[in-house]
């Protein structure tokens, strides 16, 4: 990050009466305003007032703001002008009121009164049969169209930005904000709010209105030096053995993935890409292997690469967080090494850059992470673990670079009967827990995980993982037309050893040879375990190559035809039930 750039959040959302100010804003209010803006944070008036008595108060609000939203989130005013958010309440309200002798003011959108006639507001829109909501605040009450709320307005605010709810801090103090704080990250009450919003919010500050808006655009929050994580934006990572749900805040921490080939990573991977998707969360995902396109069902994402798609352009990718997409998923399970080692580099520049201007994405996702965040991997000088939003998946977590293993608060470490010793390191340092105790959490079956979190020390836990939506899509490349490297292509042999000139470079091409071989070509490489060993050592798909040894174990020189059909059979099966549907 550089000096003048915010830390995670890009905008403050303030309401007015109660909360920025007490009548007029302070002057040690607007210094704290004008230095916030000046590390590019934007802040937002979100208030109940009409614009000509938001103005009357606060006359030189275009000094020290980027935007407002009035009339409860009805209108949203810029420099470049005025827009209604919703059709004006009917001119027959404001006629019945003033025939009831109710006193009133209509602004752009709503109709206002005193809170004490609220009945005779609710009777008139009964009368009228008319879709409105009533809305308090404090001793006031306002008439508005339904679904016309402050968050709502916040929300085009953000929108006309090119900001993320998830970036940003909305702060209140009456009945009228909780849709505020609700609509954003972190929802903060100061210290005069009401009971029913200081017991909302996430954050309570210790000074009133404009004092406390002042302390905490100068605070640690928004300096990136102290992190709150929000009942509301959890992910669910599954149930522990009491049943128990397990729960990770969803953004402001670096996360690593990480376990055996073929323990579950990429399944434990998907759970949490999906969740944070759902979450309105916006992500790229840069793909080695084409795990996760199936991401790409859900609604938002873009799947750019692969066999099939054309690669997009690094700059492109952050281009499509402007327009639409919130999240992207790179596959570049079609490049060789040395081509996904350039694409990085250049991806991880242009998603920095990106980052310090709006916060977005919220999370960069690298799996295989050991190759671009290792300490010789191309993207490691592009690697701002301060920033938080990492997630780092990886079956080499001693490959990691120094700065990367430093950075993590949690590590999700998957359960095998054959446990790596820098996995059983890394949770335990993370966890602040003894190896040994660590090893027994993580020695059980797949789809268990552990999850080590350091705000929750010598508290690790041990957990099922939970179902996902989307499909899991294992190292999808290996089934596609582009297969491996020459070297590693397997050569079909008959029985003498001499080849046939069959060659398969990836795995659907093995599955039609099997079908296809004859019964001393077959017979041949099962005995030698020749197709699981080529799995397990090119592919390092452990669940796939024991499938395949099992196979393999039950031909033996002496068994007759019949059983080598019955083998081949079973290779096929294994083969296609690993194939992503």
């Amino acid at each position: 990050m550089t000096s003048h750039a915010p830390a995670y959040f890009r905008a403050v959302a303030l309401d007015y009466d109660g909360t920025l100010a007490d009548g007029r804003v302070k002057p040690d209010t607007l210094a704290a305003l004008a230095e916030a803006r000046a590390r590019q944070l934007r802040v937002i008036v979100v208030t109940g007032r009409i614009m000509s008595e938001l103005q009357a108060v606060f006359p030189d609000a275009w000094d020290h703001v980027d935007a407002i939203v009035a009339e409860n989130g009805a209108v949203l005013a810029t420099r470049a002008g005025v827009r209604l958010l919703a059709a004006p309440v009917d001119r027959s309200v404001s006629a019945r009121l003033h025939a009831r002798g109710v006193a009133h003011r209509s602004g752009q959108v709503l109709v206002a009164c005193a809170a004490a006639d609220e009945p005779a507001a609710s009777e008139v829109i009964r009368e009228l049969g008319l879709d409105c909501r009533l809305v308090r605040n404090r001793g006031e009450l306002m008439i508005l169209p339904a679904g016309v709320t402050k968050g709502a307005g916040l929300t085009e605010a953000l929108s006309d930005m090119g900001l993320s709810r998830h970036n940003a801090i909305g702060v209140g103090d009456a009945e009228n904000d909780y849709s505020l704080l609700d609509a954003c990250e972190i929802g903060v009450a100061v210290a005069n709010a009401v009971d029913a919003i200081r017991a909302h919010a996430d954050v309570v500050l210790s000074s009133p209105d404009g004092q406390g808006v002042a302390e905490l655009l100068r605070g640690p929050l928004l300096a990136g030096r102290g992190y709150v994580h929000p009942r509301r934006w959890q992910l669910v990572l599954g149930t522990d053995d009491l049943g128990q749900r397990v729960l990770l805040p969803a953004s402001q921490l670096n996360l690593a993935i990480c376990g055996g080939t073929g323990d579950g990573k990429s399944y434990l991977a998907g759970l949490v890409l999906e969740q944070l998707v759902q979450l309105g969360y916006s992500l790229i995902v840069f793909d080695p292997e084409g795990d996760h396109r199936g991401l790409g069902k859900l609604h938002g994402v873009f799947v750019t690469g692969g066999q099939e798609d054309r690669l997009a352009d690094p700059a492109d990718i952050v281009g499509l967080l402007r327009n639409g997409y919130s999240s992207v998923v790179v596959d570049v399970s079609h490049l060789d090494a040395d081509g996904q080692a350039s694409y990085s580099a250049r991806l991880a520049g242009e998603i920095e850059a990106h980052r310090v201007v709006t916060g977005l994405p919220q999370w960069v996702a690298m799996d295989e992470a050991h190759g671009p965040v290792g300490p010789t991997g191309a993207a490691r000088g592009m690697f701002d673990p301060a920033a938080k939003g990492y997630l780092l998946i990886t079956w080499k977590p001693g490959e990691l670079s120094a700065d990367a293993l430093a950075s993590l608060d949690a590590v999700l470490a998957l359960g095998s009967h054959s446990l790596d010793s820098e996995l059983v390191d890394l949770t335990a340092a993370v966890a602040g827990m003894p190896r040994a105790d660590i090893a027994r959490l993580l020695d059980g079956p797949p789809g268990r995980a552990v999850l080590a979190w350091r705000q929750h020390p010598r508290q690790a836990v041990a957990f099922t993982v939970g179902a996902r939506v989307t499909a899991h899509l294992r190292h999808q490349h290996k089934y596609e037309q582009a297969g491996v490297e020459p070297a590693h292509r397997f050569h079909f042999r008959t029985e003498p050893g001499t080849p046939t000139g069959a060659i398969a470079v990836n795995l659907a091409e093995l599955e039609a040879e099997l079908a296809a071989c004859d019964e001393g070509v077959l017979r041949h490489h099962c005995l030698g375990h020749d197709f699981s060993h080529w799995v397990a050592d090119v592919f390092r798909d452990g669940p796939l190559a024991a499938d395949l040894a099992a196979a393999e174990a039950s031909l033996t020189r002496d068994r007759p035809a019949a059983v080598v059909e019955q083998v081949r059979l079973a290779l096929i099966a294994a083969l296609q039930d690993r194939r992503p549907r």
